[in-house]
């Protein structure tokens, strides 16, 4: 009878780890290339192109040597109507390729559009409960070819991060601190109260020997920061670029003004010579 139950147990055992087995699917490809594509990596999967038959996630870890940086990235998508839909990316190293899904003869591509130099990453992947089977998850291949599929879209990385993230601070302040350079291509900053309220014809100019007054006494334009507390606190872009527009704005009100002067200046003189030329 305990040998009976034994074997029961160690049947019961092995047919729980085959039902994970079938739901984690752990070194599904290993890539590795000691040279440079001309393409990009085109990772072959197994994953038919079917609609409401799957939810996979697929993990890409390595090492990207050409840059010196980690590889993390979990990738996730849903086929619904012949398209990729919720479908992103997120990254946990430093690596952050752009990355495309595609339909090829009926099969899913992972496409890394980028030509990195010594590249090897290892790919694991989570796939339970619409259909999925191991076959699936089993034969994949790489190849350094251009995509050429359909139903191809653009996976965008989506990393959000609760409280406040630092770069180069243990403490950071903000939702994003960070002590040290930034460099980017585009800064977006949404702001209100925009000082097109300075061309509207309530709006009281500051007179220039105001102007002049003021900065005499504080070495800076009215409303705005000083050295000091910029060195102290920073500042705010958006305030200050709204600050900023203002300053230029009144000063082109100015120029306008010294402009209409100008010419009631000329005209008068005009007059004045007129006037002599008669005598």
């Amino acid at each position: 009878m305990r040998n009976k139950i034994a074997i029961f147990i160690a049947t019961c055992i092995i047919a729980f780890n085959c039902c994970v087995c079938a739901q984690n699917y752990p070194a599904v490809l290993n890539y590795n290339f000691n040279g440079t594509p001309v393409n990009g990596v085109k990772i072959k999967t197994n994953l038919p192109f079917l609609n409401y038959t799957q939810m996979p996630t697929i993990t890409l870890e390595g090492y990207n040597y050409g840059t010196g940086q980690t590889i993390s990235i979990t990738l996730v998508w849903y086929i619904f109507d012949g398209t990729f839909i919720n479908c992103s990316a997120s990254s946990q190293g430093s690596y952050t390729p752009e990355i495309m899904l595609s339909n090829e003869e009926g099969k899913v591509i992972i496409f890394i559009n980028d030509k990195q130099y010594f590249q090897r990453f290892t790919i694991r992947a989570y796939a339970q409960g619409i259909q999925e089977t191991s076959h699936w998850f089993q034969s994949w291949s790489t190849a350094d070819e251009a995509l050429r599929g359909n139903n191809t879209v653009t996976v965008p990385y989506k990393n959000n991060f609760a409280g406040n993230v630092g770069i180069g601070t243990t403490t950071p302040s903000e939702k994003l601190s960070v002590n040290g350079n930034i460099r980017c291509k585009k800064v977006i900053v949404t702001q209100t109260d925009w000082a097109d309220y300075v061309f509207d014809s309530s709006y009281n100019l500051p007179s220039l020997e105001s102007i002049s007054s003021y900065i005499k006494e504080n070495k800076r334009l009215p409303e705005m920061p000083s050295a000091s507390a910029i060195e102290r606190a920073g500042h705010d872009l958006g305030e200050v670029q709204t600050l900023l527009l203002k300053k230029v704005e009144e000063m082109t009100l100015y120029i306008l003004q010294l402009k209409q002067e100008n010419e009631d200046a000329k005209k008068r003189i005009e007059i004045l010579e007129v006037a002599l030329d008669k005598k």
